[in-house]
């Protein structure tokens, strides 16, 4: 944190970047899927069809158990650096796959490695921020990685389309390698427990069995301590749940997307992806517009906590305490994007089950798009100030759960549209988004702090 502000920012840029390369291979072959269900025969199978999507969100759920830990041994940069180096190689290989099963192990593999900069990201945001400077800083940092959902998909429908779908992962893969250069050059460690140790141990005599069994102890502890903050921490859980909600449902419409806009609608394959511009479109004004409202609530309420504890010192005639900032003054925010969720699906399931005027149902997903990214961002928020330097080992259980919830309704959304319809699969998911975000709203502000401790 005592960095100029200028190498903060640029490694926030430079981190957001490779997290957006991450979230553009996550969904890159969405319009894809059906040209490689033709050429590898799995046409007749919805969940084998759908396996090449989201078997690279199952890698998410392996890499932050491994990756975190070796962060906390190896320091977030070098890991961070070795893990995209991972991605492109098994990206690179994806795109030479001759069957769906290899197709799915690459995808696999490349996923793990990509969850480097989404396990890492927030962690290093972290190190370099203050509370309040996340509160702004989280907009840079996140509006790469929430264009990567609805710029992959068109990407992936022209390039699919005029190319082949095999350049949709070589194409990730050369954009991974520009950034990762840059990278290798100008990121530098951020994580100060590590760099403390550095330092210690140049301090000290080098015996290399000593060494050898310090650093398994570490990685030991280090592995364990994700899934221990997840399980022990109330808060945790149900920020994780939620936010694995409303991510799932973003990887959903990945799935319904092409059969709404190409078989209702009867766009033109590649035409119909420029409909996802409606979801950069939600996440952008989304993004753009809570920073304001979330800095104005957060210095107001951490100005007014600041006020009762002096008057509460002098009333007890001692020492007034030092300021309170309390994670909880970003629930304003998250009430915000829980009302959004809902509102947004409605008006898309039911304008796009009637076929109304285009639109209207875009609207209704760039509604929807703008609550989820609030949700995401308060998530990531939220957990930072709680966790502060431990906040990668805190966010990897909660990215557990949120790729898993992710990658079973990605496979179970088709099946699940067809038997309920646009119009009431989208009700279900309303419905779920309102009985689960508005009383977790109510619960964290009054409860919060509470069960933090």
């Amino acid at each position: 944190r005592t960095w100029p502000h200028s190498r903060k920012l640029l490694t926030t840029i430079l981190i957001g970047s490779l997290r957006f390369i991450s979230s553009l291979a996550a969904s890159s072959p969405s319009y894809a899927l059906p040209s490689i269900s033709t050429e590898f025969g799995t046409t007749h199978n919805k969940f084998l069809s759908a396996l090449p999507l989201s078997a690279f969100i199952l890698g998410y759920v392996l890499g932050p158990l491994v990756i975190t830990p070796l962060s906390s041994t190896f320091g977030r940069v070098r890991v961070l650096q070795a893990s995209s180096v991972w991605f492109v190689v098994f990206n690179t290989a994806a795109g030479f796959a001759t069957g769906n099963a290899e197709l799915v192990a690459w995808r696999f593999w490349s996923g793990v490695g990509g969850s480097g900069p989404v396990t890492l990201g927030i962690g290093i945001l972290s190190d370099c921020w203050t509370a309040q400077e996340r509160t702004r800083m989280i907009s840079v940092y996140t509006l790469p990685v929430q264009l990567g959902p609805a710029v992959a998909p068109i990407m992936g429908a022209f390039i699919t389309r005029h190319l082949s779908w095999r350049w949709s992962f070589w194409v990730v893969s050369i954009a991974s390698c520009v950034f990762q250069m840059i990278g290798w050059i100008l990121l530098r460690e951020t994580h100060t427990p590590y760099i403390s140790s550095i330092s210690s141990a140049d301090e000290q005599e080098v015996n290399p069995t000593k060494i050898a069994r310090h650093l398994l102890d570490d990685l030991h502890a280090a592995f364990l301590r994700p899934i221990k903050i997840f399980y022990l921490h109330a808060t945790t859980q149900l920020l994780a749940l939620y936010a694995a909600f409303t991510y799932a449902i973003v990887f959903l419409s990945f799935v319904s997307f092409h059969s709404i806009w190409v078989d209702s609608y009867h766009q033109r394959s590649d035409l119909a992806s420029l409909n996802f511009i409606a979801l950069a479109v939600g996440e952008i004004v989304g993004s753009i517009s809570i920073r304001p409202f979330n800095e104005y609530m957060y210095a107001r309420l951490s100005a007014s906590s600041s006020t009762n504890q002096e008057k509460a010192g002098e009333t007890k005639q001692s020492p007034p305490p030092s300021p309170d900032v309390h994670p909880e003054f970003r629930v304003p925010a998250l009430l915000f994007g829980a009302i959004l969720l809902p509102t947004g699906l409605l008006l898309f399931g039911w304008s796009a089950s009637h076929t109304l005027f285009p639109l209207i149902p875009n609207l209704g997903v760039a509604i929807y798009a703008a609550g989820e990214v609030i949700v995401l961002q308060f998530t990531s928020l939220y957990i930072a100030d709680v966790y502060e330097s431990r906040s990668s080992e805190a966010l990897a259980g909660a990215y557990m759960l949120r790729c898993v919830v992710g990658f079973s309704l990605s496979l179970v959304g088709g099946e699940m549209m067809e038997v309920l319809g646009v119009g009431w699969a989208n009700t279900l998911l309303a419905g779920l988004c309102v009985l689960v975000g508005w009383p977790l709203s109510w619960m964290i502000w009054r409860f919060g702090q509470r069960l933090r401790e």
